[in-house]
């Protein structure tokens, strides 16, 4: 393969995985089915698992808002806040959700005058008024605390933003004006300085939501069923939501009028190998790669489908040590003893919820409704003691009894031979195996130490 001339991150490509890590993202992006309707001038909310790459979406996103490097609509980064515990979604909590939206707005809308001041000093004096009253009349608290970055910034753009806060502006609608007037009359400035409407983003809603996730679901749920109050021509949402909330936001008003599109973010095999096969690319700095350089053993491909779910992230995660072997040997396919080596050293990440029924292997949600309670309640026990070898003794009367230590002798209390337990825990460990392992015939997570017990083998 010809070597590209183009300047390459190397592999450190394969670093931390994460989208707002990895500015030269561009150069390997692969869309997502839908990402033209992702890219649509609806509101729209996004669905994905972890490693579904809801991140670099709202990435490109606000690339896509860029044409030579200047915007052609603001974007606004904001997420809704919650209900409080018995909160309703009335009107005076609908006008505080339009304040804390509009100061959004107009910090937005600072940092674009900032960097080019020419979007206000070419607009007629009707929109500059409008811009000049809205930036005064919605930014909320001291403007030299808020934007005090922007104010002393060198740029031609801070003078300008100095003579907005220093000089009084008209008042343009009234104290109380709705919150659709706001938007309408903002929308209409705009239009006029190249800034084609507003794009309102929330990404990271699973953050939000990780202190009390009922109350940020009603409070989530309750806007988008009031967001016609909201809505104007011009105005568009792109929320970014953890697969796990579509069945409750589903129900919201605004989904239900179709004010609101969803789309769920669902890669198939022949999308992440083309997703998986730019990155290597890009890491080798070679103008195109084919996966099954990598390997050619005939389960290579198989394996990586069942680790990697529909997940980039997972499938990324697995090729990344792959990938850095093959880098470092001289770009030689690994041969099969080396890759069964690889991925045992590198097993795929297993995550188990404290406080639901669900377990993830790599890209994997695990289907456990055939498993029995005992089963979980031994996985449970040996995430909690994770790269420990525990004992087919320590398993039985532990977890199956629910003893606080395990007797040693036959004096003890509650003392069975091993043979009473060894068949039941074998069986055990077989139908966790099945479950969560990519290949139960070859474990690489829940590991047999001979004459000592088993290991659960968790990278985090």
């Amino acid at each position: 393969m010809a070597k590209s001339t183009v300047p390459t991150p190397g592999l450190s490509v394969f670093g931390s995985l994460r989208a707002e890590d990895e500015p030269w993202l561009h150069a390997c992006f692969t869309p997502p089915p839908e990402f033209e309707h992702i890219i649509a001038p609806r509101s729209t909310i996004i669905f994905g698992g972890p490693g579904s790459g809801k991140t670099t979406l709202y990435q490109r996103v606000r690339a896509h808002s860029l044409c030579d490097g200047k915007p052609y609509r603001l974007l606004v980064d904001w997420q809704p806040a919650p209900l409080n515990a018995g909160e309703q979604a009335t009107i005076a909590w609908v006008k505080n959700q339009a304040v804390h939206l509009f100061d959004h707005c107009v910090v937005a809308l600072s940092e674009c005058l900032a960097r080019w001041p020419e979007l206000y000093t070419a607009a007629p004096a009707w929109a500059q008024a409008r811009l000049a009253w809205f930036i005064q009349q919605y930014l909320q608290g001291d403007p030299k605390i808020r934007l005090g970055p922007l104010l002393e910034n060198t740029q031609s753009g801070s003078d300008l933003l100095t003579q907005l806060f220093s000089v009084p502006a008209p008042i343009i609608l009234y104290p109380d004006a709705s919150p659709e007037q706001v938007i309408a009359e903002l929308t209409t400035a705009l239009s006029v300085t190249g800034l084609g409407g507003i794009w309102v983003l929330s990404d990271g809603l699973e953050d939000w939501s990780s202190v009390d996730a009922p109350s940020f679901l009603r409070g989530l749920g309750a806007f988008l069923s009031t967001l016609p109050l909201f809505e104007k021509a011009g105005l568009v949402y792109k929320l970014w939501a953890p697969l796990a909330f579509e069945p409750e936001l589903s129900r919201a008003g605004g989904l239900a009028r179709r004010r609101v599109d969803s789309v769920r973010l669902q890669w198939t095999p022949d999308e992440l190998r083309r997703l998986a096969e730019r990155r290597i690319a890009l890491a080798l700095n070679e103008p195109t790669f084919d996966l099954t350089h990598l390997s050619q053993d005939e389960d290579f491909l198989p394996w990586l489908e069942k680790v990697g779910g529909d997940a980039p992230r997972a499938w990324l995660d697995q090729l990344g040590p792959l990938v850095k072997y093959f880098a470092a040997h001289g770009q030689k396919s690994l041969e099969t003893k080396t890759w069964l080596r690889l991925r045992r050293e590198y097993p795929p990440k297993l995550y188990l919820s404290e406080d639901g029924y669900r377990v993830l292997v790599g890209g994997r949600d695990i289907d456990l409704e055939e498993l029995p309670a005992k089963s979980y309640e031994m996985l449970h026990y040996l995430y909690q003691h994770a790269g420990t070898v525990i004992s087919k003794a320590d398993l039985y009367y532990r977890c199956y009894l629910g003893l606080e230590r395990t007797p040693r002798t036959g004096e003890d209390l509650h003392y069975v031979s091993p043979k009473d337990y060894e068949g039941l825990i074998d069986t055990s460990l077989w139908r966790l195996r099945r479950a969560i392992e990519p290949d139960p015939s070859k474990p690489v997570l829940l590991v047999s130490k001979r004459g000592r017990g088993v290991v659960l083998n968790v990278r985090w």
